[in-house]
């Protein structure tokens, strides 16, 4: 056995003997399992992460690039606080050298309500950014409130929908918040990158951050105000379909319960009130073929700035 596939007595036992748990999400087209840091021997996590690191051959992911290592007919690789591994002939670069990835066409279909037939008006890759959103944002509530995380992300995603978005910018507009709130960074850009290159351009564009903790909120909020200055218009289309739905959210809460709202925020009343006539500047200057979408953020904003508020 090469040294690139060789492992101590120690680290081949911590395999062997720690649960491994099958992961559920994308369990369809890429089943897998992991171990998670805080849950076994940690001392031990980081000595295979280290070798995995030294030993390992750098392959890929779709846009995602790691390192990789083979042992006992597993392939292993790991992300911030996580190591999984597969059986070797599925990991992605295998089935790519053999022309068996998954394919869209083969996606699972529900036995007692199958797919229609074609055209779809989107595929069952959007099917897959639903359950990954929901599975990434399962456990999350909108800020302040009882509701599920989920219903923001899938309100931007009507909204960009509405106004003419792709697939590609319809399933950004469904992730747009998970490199920005999932600690997991390198996790979440992974799943993100599941769904190709352009749809993880798009959200890391949309993200005011990708580190954890977050940098003070001014700092974050111009970067992304600046950025969206030269951003191409799918950026600003899934932006200005977020902070419409953001600027109605905060608008509703107002009527519900007054000025207590602005509390929630991580920044007083007045710079939330700059931040959205920042960005509204912004999309009113460059949406310009999307006159009704920036109408509906201006009648928003307008709303949650009223003195009542």
């Amino acid at each position: 056995m090469g040294e690139e596939n060789r492992l101590s007595e120690r680290l081949a036992g911590f395999i062997a003997e720690t649960p491994w748990t099958f992961a559920k999400t994308y369990a369809r087209n890429w089943p897998h399992e992991y171990i998670v840091r805080e849950k076994v021997d940690a001392a031990l996590f980081d000595e295979l992460a280290a070798h995995i690191d030294k030993h390992g051959y750098q392959s890929h992911y779709y846009s995602t690039k790691r390192a990789y290592f083979d042992f006992g007919g597993h392939t292993y690789w790991h992300m911030d606080d996580i190591i999984n591994r597969c059986p070797e002939a599925d990991a992605y670069h295998r089935r790519e050298k053999e022309d068996r990835l998954p394919k869209t066409e083969s996606i699972t279909k529900h036995q007692s309500f199958p797919w229609p037939d074609k055209p779809w008006r989107l595929s069952g890759r959007f099917v897959d950014a639903l359950e990954a959103a929901a599975v990434m944002f399962a456990a999350r509530k909108r800020k302040g409130t009882d509701v599920p995380y989920i219903s923001h992300l899938l309100a931007t995603c009507a909204i960009a929908l509405e106004n003419g978005a792709n697939e590609d910018e319809a399933i950004a507009a469904l992730l747009h918040d998970a490199i920005e709130d999932i600690k997991g960074k390198d996790r979440a850009r992974a799943i993100v990158g599941l769904f190709g290159p352009e749809v993880l351009r798009i959200v890391e564009a949309c993200s005011d951050t990708d580190k954890f903790p977050k940098p003070p909120w001014e700092e974050r909020k111009t970067a992304y105000v600046k950025r969206m200055e030269t951003a191409d218009r799918s950026v600003l289309l899934v932006s200005a379909a977020d902070k419409l739905h953001n600027a109605r959210a905060i608008a509703a809460d107002l009527r519900r319960y007054g000025p207590s709202v602005w509390e929630r925020f991580n920044a007083p009343r007045e710079r939330q009130l700059w931040y959205y006539r920042a960005l509204l500047h912004v999309f009113r200057a460059r949406l310009t073929d999307l006159p009704a979408l920036v109408e509906e953020l201006e009648r928003a904003v307008r709303t949650v700035s009223s003195p009542t508020y």
